[in-house]
């Protein structure tokens, strides 16, 4: 098929914008700068015939984390691009700034598909956004989408008949991990959830309710609160008295980053005595929650990461090299074979008259080891071999039919310097 001819390069407050990866992590986002908006590449910019993939990131939110996966990004497309392209097309990546706010989501996904002609969709970060960018935008046009961190299940129910993947594990993979952590290893029944109202709480407390429920002696008792409330203005001295009344000796949290930062300040000024267990959700950024300096409550606090804590070194540093500053590691992973593996299905698609869907399925299988390195022969070990085992720096990425990976990494881990220190600050159960 011809590709589309772009007339005009431009977005609705005027010419697209180019942005290297120093220029966007050092955006003042406070003034001057417009939000939700897509900017591309000042060294791989859009033109008529490039293939051109959108990723959404909270740039205006986190724009560190967002500097580093549009670096993983950039870096995968500069191995494509050095490597003959897509069927000889140069692989662009367009860069949305959704802020995590599920409507600009969607906006931004409809205007990458009408107006840059996007071929795939890496992102958004959340659920919640998913789930307009599934329903508005990427299932009405067949637009194959991969995200790096949303896990809800409901993500199952809606995209998962159609061109949808997930990275991270899914929230069933998460609250058996949370689960055996929680009850299994560390032995507590009396458990309070702290939770938002988006997706992913709602499915994580519900889970937590209905497994405690089966347990012997179990109890779980339920706090909602908005993503629109500021916590840090907050006393909640009444709310924490209460939660200790109830002997509870676990508390999850799945807010978001900065009310649970907030959340853990309330509790370690007002808790009485040895800390009770705290467990956050994927909702939470690790490095953003250890760069808080929680003190001496740190040791009572376990994070439940769905991505890998150590980066492979290469790639963290070729990212921290591209955005001067230290690369932490989250999510850079699992956009760098997001890239990789749509690049490698478009070229199987186009040459053998498969589907996306089926060339990512195809590529993340049971079959033929390979990795990144293996784009520029992938043609040639199709015609070998059929199907592939892809390993990358995520590790293994192995899709089921309806877009999950089953070999997702996951671990809590406690954020303090000593672990060992939980003995002595933390109440047991």
């Amino acid at each position: 098929m011809k590709p589309a001819q772009i007339k005009s390069i431009s977005s609705g407050d005027g010419k697209l914008r180019e942005l290297s990866l120093k220029e966007l992590i050092h955006i003042p986002l406070n003034k001057g700068y417009s939000h939700h908006t897509i900017h591309q590449s000042a060294t791989n910019p859009i033109n008529d015939t490039s293939v051109n993939f959108g990723i959404m990131a909270p740039i205006s939110e986190f724009p560190v984390y967002s500097a580093e996966i549009i670096a993983a990004a950039d870096m995968a497309a500069n191995f494509v691009n050095q490597n003959g392209g897509i069927d000889g097309r140069r692989l662009v990546i367009l860069r949305a700034d959704d802020k995590e706010n599920t409507p600009v989501s969607a906006r931004l996904a409809r205007e990458l598909v009408d107006k840059y002609r996007v071929e795939a969709i890496i992102g958004p970060a959340t659920s919640n956004s998913v789930v307009d960018v599934l329903q508005q935008v990427t299932i009405p046009n067949n637009i194959p989408l991969i995200t790096q961190s949303a896990s809800s299940m409901v993500l199952t129910d809606i995209g998962g008949k159609h061109a949808f993947w997930r990275m991270v594990a899914n929230n069933q993979q998460q609250l058996d991990l949370m689960t055996d952590f929680i009850h299994k290893k560390s032995g507590h029944r009396r458990i309070f959830l702290i939770t938002g109202r988006d997706i992913y709480s709602q499915e994580i407390a519900s889970g937590l309710k209905a497994y405690f429920s089966e347990v012997s002696n179990g109890w779980v008792e339920h706090l909602a609160i908005s993503d629109l409330v500021h916590l840090g203005g907050m006393d909640l001295l009444s709310e924490i008295k209460m939660v200790q009344k109830q002997k509870a000796t676990a508390v999850i949290i799945t807010l978001t980053n900065a009310q649970v930062k907030d959340m853990i300040k309330k509790i370690r000024r007002h808790w009485l005595g040895k800390y009770p267990l705290i467990l956050v959700g994927d909702t939470v950024t690790p490095k953003y929650l250890i760069d808080s300096n929680p003190g001496d409550i740190s040791a009572c606090i376990f994070s439940f990461v769905g991505t890998q804590q150590d980066m492979d070194k290469s790639l963290s540093l070729n990212i921290a090299e591209a955005i001067t500053t230290k690369a932490t590691g989250f999510d850079g992973a699992y956009i760098y074979d997001s890239t990789m593996i749509m690049a490698m299905a478009k070229v199987l698609a186009k040459e053998f008259d498969l589907s996306t869907k089926e060339a990512v399925n195809l590529i993340a299988s049971d079959g033929y080891p390979i990795n990144y390195s293996d784009f520029p022969k992938i043609i040639e070990l199709y015609r070998q071999h059929k199907k592939f085992s892809y390993t990358g720096f995520s590790g293994r990425v192995l899709f089921d039919e309806l877009g999950n990976n089953l070999t997702a990494y996951a671990k809590i881990y406690s954020i303090a310097e000593d672990p060992a220190e939980s003995k002595k600050a933390c109440v047991t159960p």
